[in-house]
């Protein structure tokens, strides 16, 4: 079904959910940016489609997140290892010349040789002999730094394991043999894999599947190189993207300038550009910049008076920025969509270990999802949890005869 005049966009974002068993396949540690705490489960990451009037969502995943802490810590001590094989071989290496110069001093001094052969080579050996004491100064600060990296990742193995999970808890979790070419296998390496990656994937199968769509909004988890350059791939649709941005230190090329400057530098230099919408009570600095090569706006946005400065990027030079914040106010469907999923349709209440399991339990959720839709559809104008409500007191009342 086309709408005429109203904008289609593919929405990509992630949620937490809770699973009370730490022997469910693949379950790990997960953070929960809401409440800012961790949770055992799976992020949940969805594609949707907005149609021009509903969210429908058409793609999703699980995954699990190893966590970042202990690999730190293990990169440091390896990167410390490393230093103290340097430092050991450097020291060993010195010693061997040392020795070598010294027994030649006795050779000569047993032959008596000449006085001025022997004073260079005293000379010699008490440089290298000062030399000799500062490489093992090196070896044993190294070895000390090194013994440090040691002891914060035997901590860390204990306050922040890999997936949350000590290693007996690990080893007790439910494993399932799958062949290779069986669909369980692809949707069980998704759960380790690169969300990004699983991003671009999802966005090449919803154009190949024909759903037409002018935008791709995802929130600042998701901008990236990456993503952006998958969209621009598709010449021939004209798909555009429109995301939040963190002001962090991701660097932008000014257009005026030349100069590769964070968000934040970028909002200071062009602060005195700031101009007024009326219409959404809010000020913004549209700036144009290259990122990663790639022409973009960035448009730095600030809700009312005591509002923080947010930024927002597109690759839509034509947009403005009434437009721009209409668009991506779409984006707040998908938050819907894992509200109304949670509360109302069990989405991720399954407890069984199988992974297999787990993703059935989250499709079927979605097919219900879709089917209240259409129900909505039909009986325009009821939010979903009172067709939630009306479609249970259908199920639970008996047939009358009539």
């Amino acid at each position: 079904v086309k709408y005429c005049g109203q904008t289609r966009a593919l929405i990509f974002d992630d949620s937490p959910i809770e699973k009370s068993g730490k022997k469910i396949e693949g379950v790990s540690k997960v953070h929960d940016h809401v409440t800012g705490r961790f949770i055992f489960g799976y992020k949940i990451l969805v594609c949707g489609y907005w149609d021009g009037n509903n969210f429908i969502p058409i793609d999703f995943s699980l995954h699990r997140e190893r966590g970042k802490e202990l690999d730190k810590a293990r990169k440091r001590r390896n990167r410390a290892r490393r230093r103290v094989k340097q430092a050991r071989l450097g020291y060993q290496e010195h010693k061997e010349r040392h020795n070598t110069s010294r027994s030649k001093l006795n050779d000569l001094r047993k032959e008596k040789a000449g006085k001025a052969g022997l004073e260079r080579l005293e000379k010699y050996i008490a440089r290298s002999k000062k030399r000799l004491s500062k490489l093992r100064g090196k070896l044993k600060a190294a070895e000390a730094v090194l013994a440090d990296k040691e002891k914060l990742v035997r901590e860390k193995q204990k306050s922040a394991p890999l997936y949350g999970l000590s290693g007996r808890e690990y080893r007790k979790q439910f494993k399932k043999e799958r062949h290779p070419d069986s669909p369980g296998y692809q949707r069980r390496l998704e759960a380790d894999q690169s969300k990004i990656k699983i991003v671009v994937d999802m966005l090449r199968r919803a154009a190949k599947r024909g759903f037409n769509f002018e935008y791709v909004l995802v929130d600042s988890w998701f901008f990236s190189k990456e993503i952006l350059a998958c969209i621009e791939s598709f010449h021939t649709r004209c798909i555009k993207l429109v995301a939040m941005v963190k002001m962090g230190k991701m660097l932008y090329r000014d257009c005026l300038s030349n100069k590769e400057l964070r968000a934040d530098e970028l909002r200071k230099k062009y602060r005195k550009k700031v101009k007024r919408s009326r219409k959404l009570n809010a000020s913004y600095i549209k700036v144009p910049v290259y990122y990663d090569n790639r022409r973009v706006n960035l448009f730095f946005v600030k809700i009312g008076s005591g509002g923080k400065w947010k930024c927002l990027v597109t690759n839509d030079l034509n947009l403005n920025f009434n437009k721009l914040m209409e668009i991506y106010h779409i984006r707040w469907s998908i938050e819907v969509f894992y509200k109304d999923a949670k509360q109302y349709i069990q989405l991720g209440r399954c407890q069984c270990n199988n992974f297999d399991s787990q993703i059935g339990a989250a499709t079927l959720a979605m097919m219900q999802y879709i089917m209240l839709l259409l129900y909505k559809q039909m009986h325009y104008g009821q939010s979903l949890g009172s067709i939630f409500d009306l479609s249970l007191i259908h199920i639970s009342e008996p047939t009358r005869p009539y």
